[in-house]
């Protein structure tokens, strides 16, 4: 009778298992759970985290330093750019950039915005800086006062421009000449290119302490104004009204020098041997 008892009391207790035995049916359960299981899912983090790995930029949930895809795609110029900015930035300039796209960006996501690759990544979001649109990348790092990093903007701008349009690559190089020679004048140069007053002060405002910047952006809302129309001949001739014919030269040199530059890099084609060559076969 008292061995039965014992007999059904060691039935009735539950079976401890050793440490051992408890972590391998943790681990069972794990692995028998369905990835990402009970997580929510949410949306990438943008430029967050993401750094040039192979020649292009590694996904949110891509591991660095794997083989990737057989063809990996180009390295993007622009988020080069944006990333070597971010690493350039103090907190204290970080602060600052927060500060001045509090128009533009919710304060939400001013919040959560950590580094400068987090407010680039917002920006981009938004559609408030692209690699064609560089104005408010521009008046940011003006606004620090980083020529440092301001050249390495003008460098990226100047690489764009050398795949751009020819139209489009005039112009840049014109402004180029513009910014560097017109100085004072520009307010001038403006007004014959019915850039309105109320705007000149809107640029004298934006940029109160830096000349170059405020003839760029003059010329920046001219183009935009013009759109299609905006040519250099136009900044030709509204520079020569101003009787500034010295920068005006500089600009149609340039053009010549460029289109020489071109016709020496472009090879003589056979169609043109024959076109050239008198009709011998007519007197034959």
């Amino acid at each position: 009778m008292h061995e039965s008892r014992e007999f059904s009391r060691e039935k009735a207790a539950p079976r401890e298992t050793s440490g051992e035995g408890a972590s391998d049916a943790q681990v069972g359960t794990s692995a028998a759970r369905p990835r990402g299981a009970g997580r929510s899912r949410r949306r990438g983090p943008g430029l967050r985290g993401r750094e040039p790995e192979n020649g292009r930029w590694a996904g949110p949930g891509e591991a660095r330093g794997g083989p990737g895809p057989a063809a990996p795609a180009a390295m993007d110029p622009f988020l080069v750019l944006l990333h070597s900015v971010s690493a350039s930035l103090s907190s204290s300039e970080l602060t600052e950039l927060k500060f001045l796209c509090q128009s533009r960006v919710g304060k939400r996501k001013l919040e959560r915005v950590q580094s400068g690759l987090d407010l680039f990544s917002v920006l981009l979001e938004q559609n408030e800086m692209s690699p064609e649109n560089t104005v408010l990348l521009r008046e940011l790092l003006v606004s620090l006062r980083r020529q440092d990093l301001l050249r390495r903007l003008e460098d990226f701008e100047a690489g764009a421009a050398g795949g751009a349009a020819p139209e489009e690559r005039e112009l840049r190089a014109a402004f180029d000449i513009i910014c560097d020679n017109v100085g004072k004048d520009w307010r001038k140069l403006a007004r014959h290119l019915r850039v309105s007053d109320a705007k000149i002060e809107a640029i004298e405002e934006k940029y109160p302490r830096n000349l170059a910047e405020q003839v760029r952006e003059s010329l920046r809302v001219w183009r935009s104004s013009r759109r299609e129309e905006a040519a250099v001949c136009h900044l030709v001739r509204a520079l020569r009204a101003c009787r500034l014919n010295l920068v005006a030269d500089l600009i149609e040199e340039g053009q010549r020098a460029r289109a020489l530059q071109s016709e020496s890099r472009d090879p003589v084609s056979p169609s043109s041997w024959d076109s050239d060559s008198p009709a011998s076969g007519a007197s034959r």
